[in-house]
């Protein structure tokens, strides 16, 4: 039986698929799912990503500049607040942030394998979807309705929301409300810290004097240039333009950080409001992206793979076909939707990069979209698609080498 194939696309393939997650087409040989990657156990697992490294200096960089050069050099009167404020929400932000990396957001059955041993690498030509009727089927374990398979993890995350290149873990049912505290946390700490920052450079023009009140400026009060950093345990004696390029670039990442941190928690507010994950977001904003990528994919069909309409002209009913009008009004070029409810339960994320949009087996006459109608009317698929097309004019089937025969 032959099938309509367009640009030699396989009927059943999904999104364009990392060369992780597809099998090697090979006539021969081992199975292409007996390697594949090791999945991750939480965000300590090998290798780090590098803004999980850049998280780490950042956060070095402003409790140094914050604890070791900005707060000492606060009016007497206002130090020891200064620390107790700042080193609260500093300690606290480092206790979420190192749990939120330390959980294991898999999926219970997932935690209770082991994590010892590769996972098959999968297979589009066996499966669908990588998760089938709440079975994974990379980790070989059934899951919850809420449970997607992370691609950079490789292991499937009970009510996944994303995968976060700052924790470089997984954030999911077990973490979230501890990610939400993390950046909670950094964004508070780093106001503060700007705002005592922004203190110091402003004074050190205004009345530098305010900034000296520690005893080991005592001995300079004849020498305005220098100046202490590392008070009062190790104190370092410094230029006064090292005070300043220090505040001020502080100030620059500071904002810079506020930026990235309030956007991020603002989101995660208004997903919290209308009870969506992340995954769940992106979700709903990609479908009219993936139908115009569908158009276009169509459209950069090579002339000659392209599915050949003509007009069908009227004449007597022929077996087999339909003979109403709003049958033959339908055009014949293919539609990529959503395959059955039944088919699949749960999809995998897959790192956002391959939302599962399943490709109508070609033939189905019922998922013909409703923008097809004011087109040119074609060929007509049906449910049943037959070895070769009837000719409707003759009523007699035309030989197999016509254009109008089949379509390979």
């Amino acid at each position: 039986m032959y099938k309509m194939n367009i640009c030699n696309k396989p009927s059943n393939k999904t999104a364009p698929e990392k060369s992780v997650w597809a099998a090697p087409a090979q006539a021969s040989g081992p199975s292409p799912e007996l390697q594949g990657q090791r999945s991750r156990r939480n965000g300590w697992s090998w290798p780090p990503h590098p803004l999980q490294i850049v998280a780490w200096l950042l956060y070095l960089f402003f409790a140094v500049i914050g604890f070791g050069v900005l707060v000492p050099l606060l009016p007497h009167h206002w130090v020891p607040a200064g620390y107790a404020c700042m080193g609260a929400i500093f300690a606290g932000h480092l206790v979420v942030h190192l749990t939120a990396v330390s959980i294991d957001p898999a999926d219970a059955n997932v935690r209770d394998k082991s994590y010892a041993g590769p996972l098959p690498i999968f297979n589009r030509s066996q499966h669908a979807h990588v998760i089938e009727d709440l079975h994974c089927n990379l980790c070989d374990v059934d899951v919850s309705a809420r449970s997607k398979h992370c691609s950079a993890c490789n292991k499937c995350v009970c009510g996944f929301d994303h995968h976060c290149k700052w924790l470089n873990n997984c954030v999911g049912e077990r973490n979230y409300r501890l990610f939400l505290h993390s950046v909670a946390s950094a964004l508070l700490g780093v106001l503060l810290l700007v705002l005592v920052a922004t203190y110091v450079f402003v004074e050190f023009f205004v009345n530098p004097m305010r900034l000296r009140t520690n005893y080991h400026f005592e001995v300079l009060k004849n020498h305005t240039d220098v100046w202490f950093v590392f008070l009062p345990a190790a104190p370092v004696e410094t230029q006064a333009p090292a005070i300043l390029a220090l505040a001020a670039l502080l100030i620059l990442l500071g904002l810079l950080s506020t930026a990235l941190l309030g956007h991020l928690l603002c989101f995660h507010i208004y997903l919290m409001w209308h009870k969506l994950t992340t995954y769940e977001y992106i979700v709903q904003h990609r479908p009219p992206q993936e139908a115009k990528g569908a158009d276009r994919q169509l459209d950069s069909c090579p002339p000659k793979m392209r599915p050949i309409q003509k007009k069908r002209k009227p004449g007597p009913p022929v077996p087999g076909h339909r003979s109403s009008s709003s049958s033959d009004s339908r055009a014949a070029s293919p539609v990529l939707v959503a395959g059955p409810a039944g088919a699949y339960h749960s999809a995998s994320a897959e790192s956002m990069d391959e939302i599962p949009v399943a490709q109508t087996r070609l033939g189905s006459a019922a998922l013909a979209a409703p923008g097809d109608r004011g087109r040119e009317p074609g060929l007509e698929l049906q449910a049943r698609v037959p070895a070769v097309f009837v000719s409707p004019s003759s009523g007699e089937p035309r030989a197999r080498g016509s254009p109008e025969a089949c379509l390979a």
